[in-house]
Parts: C-alpha cells; sequence; structure tokens
C-alpha cells in the first residue's frame, strides 16, 4: 500500500514540476507571441501571486511531510486530513463569498432599471 501511496503521490509531482519546466522554458517564446500579436501586455509580477506561491510551496512540504508521518503511524492520519481539510474549505468559502459579490455587481450594472432602489452592500454579504 505504501508503495502505490509514493508511486501515485511521485506520478502528481512529476506531472506538476514537468509543467512548471514547461512553462519556464516557452516563456520567452510565449510572450514574444503575445507582444507579437498585439493581443495583451506582458504581465508584470504580482506581490500578491508571489506571497501565494510561497504559502503555497510551504503547504505541499507539509503534506509531504504528513503523508510520510501517516505511513509510518497510521494514527495520525487524522491530524492530516485536518491539515488537507482545513485550508480546503475556507479556500472554497472565501471564493465563494468574492463570487457572489462579484455576482451581485455584475447584476447591478446589467439591470440598472431594475434594481435602482436596491443598495449594494459588500461589506454586509453573507454565505
Amino acid at each position: 500500500m505504501q508503495y502505490l501511496i509514493c508511486g501515485i503521490l511521485g506520478v502528481v509531482l512529476g506531472f506538476f514540476v514537468f509543467y512548471l519546466l514547461f512553462r519556464i522554458a516557452n516563456k520567452n517564446r510565449l510572450y514574444k507571441k503575445l507582444k507579437a500579436e498585439g493581443k495583451r501586455k506582458i504581465p508584470k509580477p504580482n506581490f500578491t501571486k508571489a506571497v501565494l506561491v510561497a504559502v503555497l510551496f510551504t503547504y505541499f512540504i507539509g503534506l509531504y511531510v504528513g503523508i510520510k508521518v501517516t505511513l509510518i503511524d497510521y494514527s495520525q492520519f487524522g491530524v492530516l486530513a485536518t491539515y488537507i481539510a482545513t485550508p480546503t474549505t475556507t479556500v472554497i468559502a472565501l471564493y465563494c463569498w468574492k463570487a457572489k459579490a462579484e455576482n451581485i455587481i455584475k447584476i447591478k450594472q446589467g439591470y440598472p432599471e431594475e434594481t435602482k432602489d436596491i443598495p449594494i452592500d459588500l461589506n454586509n454579504i453573507n454565505i
């Protein structure tokens, strides 16, 4: 069982590393193509995205360590499940809140006459 889990994890991580290396290798060609076509400007690095990448990197390191510990001692599976489920639940809830706020704004802009008496309070949106 341990070999199967490690094999699946290795394949998934291999695809992820291949994708990242492919993106890095083709970055210059992709930007030249987009710039030549005039479709888009080259995106500038964003501090928020850099912080997000750093947080995700540490999360996946923790996930790797958690899987290794769980394979050694199966009684730690509850801790690993909590480690996986807590951020996942939080991200899903925050994404739903963000999507709801964006949809309210779009509806207000799309139907100004029908929604002229309905105020938009983005601070008071509940899921």
